[in-house]
């Protein structure tokens, strides 16, 4: 009996509270090829959809890592939402969790579309046996840009905020001047996240 309580334990601490990279097994090899992924850099199938092309690394610590990409033609960067507050949600394919506060997320994006806001999702922790990104996020549509991400940009962003990025979701907001002011390991709900939020949007 008591197996089988400690055993309940553990998956439900998992669904609530997210799901451990370590417990997946990366195969590079599989990951998107990058022919694949322009299709969805085109916006061919109606998704805000980018690839991730270059991270750098914050000098500073508590200060987001830069990383671009090129929408619609134009290169972006984080650093170009320096004004905003900016919501960072790191998640994979197979989590579950992830998957769960996705709609809030995406009702978060629409309500604050008019402020000082911006919410990027960073696909991360690719895994041979898990849905491709495209495929989705085309059975899961969310309001906001999504970028496939890379292991350097999950390094990068463990180094500055002192986070180990062992799990996902973790999510970051950053305020107007760029920095990690709020960290979330797991998942989380609209009025949760709200309220994180509208500490620094004002």
């Amino acid at each position: 009996m008591k197996k089988f309580q400690i055993a309940a334990f553990l998956i439900t601490a998992i669904l609530l509270f997210g799901c451990n990279k370590k417990t997946e097994t990366t195969d590079k090899s599989k990951e998107t090829p990058k022919t694949e992924t322009k299709k969805a850099d085109d916006n061919s199938a109606g998704l805000k959809l980018f690839k991730m092309e270059t991270v750098e690394a914050s000098k500073d610590k508590n200060v987001a890592p830069n990383f671009t990409w090129t929408e619609n033609g134009s290169k972006k960067s984080l650093n170009d939402l320096k004004g905003k507050v900016v919501l960072l949600n790191f998640w994979a394919t197979w989590c579950g969790p992830c998957k769960k506060e996705m709609p809030d997320l995406s009702k978060i994006s629409e309500e604050l579309k008019d402020k000082n806001f911006q919410m990027i999702g960073l696909n991360v922790f690719q895994q041979a046996s898990a849905p491709k990104i495209e495929d989705f996020l085309k059975t899961n549509p969310v309001s906001y840009t999504t970028i496939d991400g890379n292991e350097d940009l999950v390094q990068a962003f463990a180094k500055a905020s002192g986070n180990d990025m062992s799990a996902v979701p973790t999510t970051f907001i950053l305020n107007k001047e760029g920095k990690i002011v709020e960290t979330v390991v797991g998942g989380k709900d609209k009025e949760g996240f709200l309220k994180l939020i509208n500490k620094y949007l004002n």
